[in-house]
């Protein structure tokens, strides 16, 4: 009798082959460019509680942000502002209030705010009007439904940085701004996004609290949206390149007279 016979087995445990797990992913290494060392050995305060944007700095390589959210209200006239204006100015209001605020409650054993990033995120449908986040599940609904309808529509996101000036000379900060523009082209009805699967979508409340109620991270860009002309990084609420840019601007560049960067505003 043969040993795999007496052994029952069949075979030679020798061909039977061994399972081997996958090998562990690396992790990236890090960003080795200037601003993110010098951002990490400062104090940095995100002036946001945006989940997303905390997310894509850190995914740049920012990893001991302060988040300090503003919490001056968001009343800016609408009427009184075209779009990017509108954007812009709430952006560098949120920026300014967190700015001054940390500033105010110093105390001896945290040092004053080495730079501030904020942040604002609009729709603008196809005929100009500005849509931020939705109300309730109504809102909602009308709101996807509105972009579906009318296919396209902006999605502008400012970003305010502020970092003491080394001279202290008058205001004491430098600033600088930067309003991002990403055209997005939502599906049509008659191409997978009736009414019931857009209310399906809302009941998920993904988009329950962004800008233009939808996630283009999530199930949002995968069901509602067919492509984008920009950046897909200013969807989902911070324009990463353009923000480090800023960064750089108001840290090492501060003899620079300040200028509000905007890309030309599109038709579509």
């Amino acid at each position: 009798m043969a040993d795999n016979e007496r052994t029952g087995t069949g075979a030679d445990k020798s061909d039977v082959p061994i399972r081997q797990s996958a090998p562990a992913r690396r992790a990236p290494l890090p960003l080795d460019v200037p601003i993110i060392k010098h951002l990490n050995s400062k104090r940095t305060i995100l002036a946001s509680a945006s989940p997303r944007r905390k997310a894509l700095l850190a995914q740049m390589g920012l990893k001991n942000l302060e988040i300090i959210p503003s919490t001056k209200p968001e009343d800016l006239d609408k009427t009184a502002y075209g779009p990017h204006e509108y954007v812009a100015a709430t952006a560098r209001q949120k920026a300014l209030d967190v700015y001054e605020t940390v500033l105010q409650s110093h105390l001896e054993s945290i040092p004053d705010p080495d730079i501030v990033i904020a942040a604002d995120t609009i729709i603008v449908t196809r005929d100009g009007r500005v849509l931020e986040k939705p109300k309730n599940e109504a809102d909602h609904i009308r709101m996807i439904k509105l972009m579906r309808d009318t296919r396209i529509h902006k999605v502008l996101t400012s970003v305010t940085v502020i970092a003491p000036r080394e001279d202290a000379a008058y205001p004491g900060y430098a600033i600088a701004t930067h309003t991002e523009e990403t055209k997005v082209f939502f599906c049509q009805e008659d191409d997978g996004l009736p009414d019931d699967v857009i209310e399906a979508y809302v009941k998920t409340r993904e988009g329950a609290d962004k800008a233009g109620g939808y996630a283009i991270q999530g199930i949002g860009g995968m069901l509602l949206v067919e492509r984008i002309e920009g950046s897909v990084d200013n969807v989902v609420g911070l324009p990463v390149r353009k923000c480090l840019a800023l960064a750089e601007k108001v840290i090492f560049q501060q003899d620079v007279e300040e200028v509000a960067e905007e890309d030309e505003p599109a038709d579509y």
